[in-house]
């Protein structure tokens, strides 16, 4: 019973605006071409299975192991790596989930009941995303694609069925809040958007309307840029990256959102831009992770910079709107939870049945062909196909008991106890069937 024994369990690892700041947290958030070596240093100490998840709000890594201390020390060690940080400099701000706990959380995550902006539609697609990604690089399997898909289903139950998502808020959305609590009037201010992705889209839309006075906005890719304004704002005007500090000396508010392992705008840029302002306030806005803007740049004359954290006491205006959907969100998901701890508590006797049904069938095909070669020689290959599908239909019926049996067993057995109990009724049932 070694494989019952040694059945994978589900872990997690991460850190979140609950526990981390947004300058900690940034510190373990990885490019695309940083997953591989991620994925594979992890992997290569009881690490079976791993998802990346990378939001807004936190940095999580779930992950299947047959060694849950080995694999959560590898995870730990990995994380040190990539943040260049001594573990006791983080550590105090992560948080370590197992089993149902790790199955609760990842469904709460993506059901958005877990994010700062609660019901915010952003995070299912990021969860998506990230996912995807170790999906095509091979790293996830049996347990952890059941799991996420799992989640999916769970958030479209919670999205189509609850009011939680209803007039739905987002980071963009409440960035753009934030704009409106600044300025009374956004029609006779000017705005810098720095970033085209999908949140710069967002805000491209709050801020038209809205009614903002002129758009100007920056990104790598002009094509991309001149493609969201095309769909959205005509009259919107696009500069490359490298312009930004001329943009900014003309607008009264910047948002930042665009994807950079490093400040896009450094402190000395906005000097540049104060030097040409004089004393006009200008707002910056950074909701990227990692951040667009260096935290030092709101230290200047007149420059007044928030980060995503800021956005916090906003979001907490709007939560009481949704909180009474909660409890309901809540119920799918434990129910949801429960659905997918039957499927994995049941692989606990998957190892048994498998092995059981292989014995038999060895015997059923081993006396076939000594009773082929023997005594029915003298039978057409049709009529001993006939047998062969009779004696396959007797083993199918003689099984049937024991396998519902065990099916059964396992389905009642709840928590670790349950698990050896089921496990226990696996081994008796293995030895009443040996050769």
């Amino acid at each position: 019973m070694k494989d019952i024994e040694n059945r994978p369990e589900i872990g997690l690892v991460g850190l979140s605006h609950k526990t981390a700041p947004v300058d900690l947290r940034e510190r373990f958030t990885l490019a695309d071409g940083e997953l591989p070596a991620f994925f594979d240093k992890a992997c290569s100490e009881g690490v079976d299975e791993i998802v990346y998840l990378s939001t807004c709000n936190r940095v999580e890594v779930y992950f299947i192991t047959r060694d849950m201390n080995a694999a959560v020390e590898s995870v730990m060690g990995v994380l040190e790596g990539v943040s260049s940080l001594h573990r006791e400099e983080f550590e105090p701000a992560v948080y370590k989930k197992y089993s149902r706990e790790a199955v609760l959380h990842l469904l709460s995550v993506t059901s958005s009941l877990d994010s700062m902006v609660l019901g915010e539609n952003e995070v299912f697609f990021q969860v998506k995303n990230c996912y995807g990604k170790s999906v095509r690089a091979g790293k996830t399997g049996t347990v952890l694609n059941r799991l996420f898909h799992q989640a999916f289903r769970t958030a479209k139950r919670v999205r189509t069925e609850t009011d939680i998502s209803k007039n739905p808020l987002s980071i963009a959305y409440i960035a753009t809040e934030l704009a409106r609590k600044i300025f009374d009037d956004l029609s006779r201010q000017r705005a810098l958007l720095v970033g085209a992705g999908e949140m710069g889209e967002l805000i491209l839309k709050y801020f038209t309307k809205f009614s903002v006075g002129g758009i100007t906005i920056a990104n790598r890719s002009l094509a991309n840029a001149e493609r969201i304004a095309g769909e959205i704002n005509r009259e919107a005007h696009i500069v490359p990256l490298d312009d930004i500090v001329m943009a900014a000396q003309g607008a009264d508010i910047v948002i930042a959102s665009a994807s950079s392992p490093k400040f896009i705008i450094t402190t000395e840029m906005m000097k540049a831009v104060v030097k040409k302002r004089g004393s006009r306030p200008l707002f910056l806005i950074d909701i990227a992770v990692p951040r667009n803007i260096d935290p030092d740049a709101g230290k200047l004359d007149n420059v007044f910079l928030y980060n995503i954290d800021d956005l916090k006491t906003i979001a907490d205006e709007n939560l009481k709107h949704r909180l009474k959907e909660v409890d309901v969100a809540e119920g799918f998901i434990r129910a949801s939870a429960e659905e997918f701890y039957e499927w994995y508590e049941g692989l606990v006797v998957v190892p048994a049945i498998v092995k059981i049904q292989n014995e038999f069938d060895e015997i059923r095909r081993n006396e076939l062909a000594r009773y082929r070669r023997r005594r029915l020689k003298h039978i057409s290959d049709e009529d001993f196909h006939v047998i062969e599908d009779l004696t396959r239909q007797i083993m199918t019926k003689t099984l049937h008991n024991p396998i519902a049996y065990l099916k059964r067993y396992q389905t009642r057995a709840k928590g670790h106890r349950g698990r050896e109990g089921a496990g226990e009724a696996a081994r008796i049932i293995e030895e009443l069937f040996k050769k």
